[in-house]
């Protein structure tokens, strides 16, 4: 709060600043998307859009690390910085991106919004300063919109990358059909050598299915009893193989799969790959299960049919878009309850009802109904 009760009593001369300085076309533009995977992955329309309407200005991205491997293979961004450990918290986060603002952007648009992206650019003097306004959690941070040049408010059953896409009005972009069904952006250049020696090329009659099995909010996972049932449902398709997808925290599940199913017919991928290598991987596969995780929204963004059980996540704001996406919400009465400015890394009433109680049989049909299209 003191920062900005500081920034309400220095306003006055910040604004005049402002007014003096103009506002000039954007040459260098800060887009602040600080979320994870998943997130990353629906909001890239918002960079091509930038790229496509800004063709001469300068697109820099301040992303969360673990997007980096995924950003460089872009082609509508010219420059990644990291975000710093620890983020904006305290001073010295507060000052590494005031610092990083005088370096002469003339526009930031914020798509992970908090009090210091509401704040810091207005200290910079930025002449343009944008960002999407929470729909939830907003508490004293609605006293710092003020300080914005243009927010754009989310809109409870709006798609996110909707919101995201309309804030770009406030660069005078138009906002018309073109612009909101601008696609995802993902790179699949980067093939792994082996990755012919692990993964076949797609054959007619031996379907690869892709079985998501972790998640970065480990909430929304399911348990290695549930994808044993599932994975046995998909061995009834014939010619099926499974093709098991996740990070070395996935691999307990991976060898439970492997030591009660037919190991012929089970790949193993979990911890192999890079996550700037994965789009390519995915691209293999004539399907992709999973719950709502970053490899399910990258399955969906290289044209790979998935179904994508949502657990506690919204599928009002966010949701794979392919024409091939099947999207499976719970039918626990407390689902959802993880949002775009409310996702909670711990189940609020202790027993993950929507994990548990999963519809795995379900979710087995809706790939074989996919596989068999």
């Amino acid at each position: 709060m003191i920062y900005l009760l500081l920034t309400w009593l220095a306003a006055p001369v910040l604004w005049l600043r402002l007014v003096l300085g103009g506002r000039p076309a954007p040459r260098r533009i800060l887009v602040i998307q600080t979320a994870k995977i998943g997130d990353f992955v629906a909001t890239t329309p918002v960079f091509r859009a930038l790229r496509q309407r800004c063709p001469d200005s300068e697109i820099v991205a301040l992303l969360h690390p673990v997007n980096l491997q995924l950003a460089r293979g872009l082609q509508s961004i010219n420059r990644i910085v990291a975000l710093p450990e620890g983020g904006f918290r305290a001073w010295t986060g507060k000052r590494w991106l005031y610092r990083l603002l005088r370096g002469g952007f003339d526009a930031v648009i914020v798509l992970s919004p908090n009090l210091s992206t509401y704040l810091v650019p207005f200290w910079a003097g930025v002449p343009t300063r944008i960002s999407v306004l929470p729909d939830r959690r907003q508490g004293s941070t609605r006293l710092a919109w003020p300080f914005l040049s243009h927010g754009e408010p989310h809109l409870a059953g709006r798609l996110f990358r909707e919101t995201a896409l309309r804030s770009l009005g406030g660069l005078a972009l138009t906002v018309d059909d073109d612009l909101l069904a601008m696609a995802t952006e993902v790179s699949v250049v980067n093939v792994p050598q082996n990755l012919h020696q692990i993964l076949p090329q797609k054959t007619a009659g031996e379907p690869l299915v892709g079985l998501g099995l972790g998640a970065g909010n480990r909430m929304k996972a399911l348990s290695a009893d549930q994808w044993l049932v599932l994975a046995g449902e998909l061995l009834t398709i014939p010619g099926t193989r499974l093709v098991l997808i996740g990070t070395t925290d996935d691999r307990e599940t991976a060898q439970e799969l492997l030591r009660q199913l037919p190991k012929a017919r089970i790949l193993d991928t979990t911890g192999l790959f890079a996550l700037s290598q994965l789009p390519a991987v995915l691209a293999r596969l004539d399907c992709f299960v999973g719950v709502d995780s970053g490899a399910t929204y990258l399955a969906d963004a290289v044209g790979v049919p998935v179904v994508d059980f949502m657990g506690p996540a919204d599928a009002d704001d966010q949701r794979p878009l392919g024409p091939d996406a099947l999207v499976i919400r719970s039918a626990e009465p407390c689902a959802p309850c993880s949002h775009a400015f409310d996702a909670p890394y711990q189940c609020r009433l202790g027993t993950r009802a929507c994990i548990v109680n999963a519809p795995v049989i379900a979710l087995a049909e809706a790939v074989k109904a996919l596989v068999r299209r």
